[in-house]
């Protein structure tokens, strides 16, 4: 379940980045260019995308909807350069195919699939060139969901676009698309925004935490079973303090609360990534024992890592067929990780929850070495 991704001279992704590539699809050319060092990966299930020490946007992976950003929807084994992109100040990845950087000036671009506007246009044209999104103000940062965004504006506003089926662009209502970034009109002072699968949570500079979206699984924090959705932000409740740091998956949720930094869970529970010792969902924030102090908090598909005084616990099963985790009990509970128990700091994953290490390889938890490889710095 667990691996350490060795060094190489440049980002190489295979087996299940490229799990969507048909068998005509032929092998991809390497890139051009070998990139200088880089300093952080972002993955979805098909892709990733990252820095370089020039600001310059690389990806590699699947490239059905024109992910990568390299004009071609062309899959691709090693790193290509995103046109057009100078001097950018972050990047992000959405859960399946779409992508985004920015600029100092907090200009946003964004690229690939766009079948529910989440490139803020009027037409479902997916885009394998970064394009600008208008009508926003300059941003901070942004996160993707599946197919829906959101924006964190400098001045501490949410903007967010695409899909609101579910209710997860917080417009009040639910219109199918938000064809341009729409003003979260109830949220002022956020200091984070973070978008899972249909659902987004944002934390106030004053520690409120509010979520909106798709509840199925509890993953708003409601303490309800009869709330499906919520079209506007819903102040999470029944937490031991103001909220520190946040970090969503699919459809699960976790925060760190308080002084102490104590970490809480809820939402989708199959594979015991809450870390509650089963695997029923919870529609309350749930507070792991023993957890607290936590520096770093990563959420993945199926599982939930924190860094605690340089060690690394994590919870849920990732690999293995549910029903075979049901059988025996394993990663129900937070336990130390040997993978990332090095690791200086948790990035999150669709596929694996990994991090950096001082030797400049990357550590990766939830996937086989063969899937991710990587010089750093």
């Amino acid at each position: 379940m667990a691996s350490r991704c060795k060094r190489t001279g440049f980002l190489v992704v295979t087996a299940l980045l490229l799990a969507s590539c048909s068998d005509n699809c032929g092998t991809p050319p390497e890139p051009v260019e070998d990139p200088p060092g880089i300093e952080r990966i972002h993955f979805s299930t098909y892709h990733l995308c990252t820095l370089d020490e020039a600001r310059k946007v690389w990806c590699a992976g699947g490239n059905a909807s024109g992910q990568l950003g390299d004009g071609s929807t062309r899959e691709r084994s090693g790193l290509v350069r995103a046109a057009g992109l100078e001097e950018m100040t972050g990047i992000a990845v959405g859960l399946f195919d779409t992508s985004c950087a920015w600029n100092d000036e907090g200009e946003l671009y964004c690229w690939g699939n766009n079948d529910r506007h989440v490139l803020a246009t009027d037409e479902f044209t997916n885009s394998a060139r970064p394009v600008p999104i208008e009508d926003l103000p300059p941003i901070e940062n942004v996160t993707l969901g599946a197919y829906h965004a959101c924006a964190l504006t400098k001045e501490a506003e949410v903007y967010c676009w695409g899909d609101n089926r579910e209710g997860q662009a917080g417009l009040g209502d639910r219109v199918n698309q938000a064809t341009t970034p729409t003003k979260v009109v109830e949220l002022t002072d956020v200091k984070k925004v973070v978008a899972g699968a249909e659902h987004t949570c944002a934390i106030t500079t004053g520690g409120i935490l509010y979520c909106w979206g798709k509840n199925d699984h509890g993953q708003l924090g409601q303490g309800s079973d009869s709330l499906v959705r919520a079209t506007s932000p819903q102040v999470v409740g029944l937490v031991p303090g103001p909220a520190v740091d946040l970090d969503l998956s699919f459809n699960h949720s976790c925060a760190t609360f308080g002084e102490r930094r104590r970490l809480y869970c809820w939402g989708n529970n199959d594979y015991g990534q809450l870390g509650v010792d089963d695997l029923e969902s919870r529609n309350a924030p749930t507070e792991i024992p023993e957890i607290a102090y936590v520096d770093h908090l990563a959420a993945g598909g199926g599982q939930v890592c924190a860094r605690v005084d340089e060690k690394v616990y994590c919870a849920g099963e990732v690999l293995r067929p549910v029903e075979v985790a049901r059988q025996t009990g394993e990663g129900y509970l937070f336990r130390p990780s040997p993978a990332l128990e090095d690791a200086t700091e948790l990035w999150s994953g669709v596929l694996a929850i990994c991090g950096p290490l001082q030797n400049h390889s990357v550590a990766c938890r939830g996937i086989e070495h063969r899937s991710l490889t990587g010089e750093l710095f």
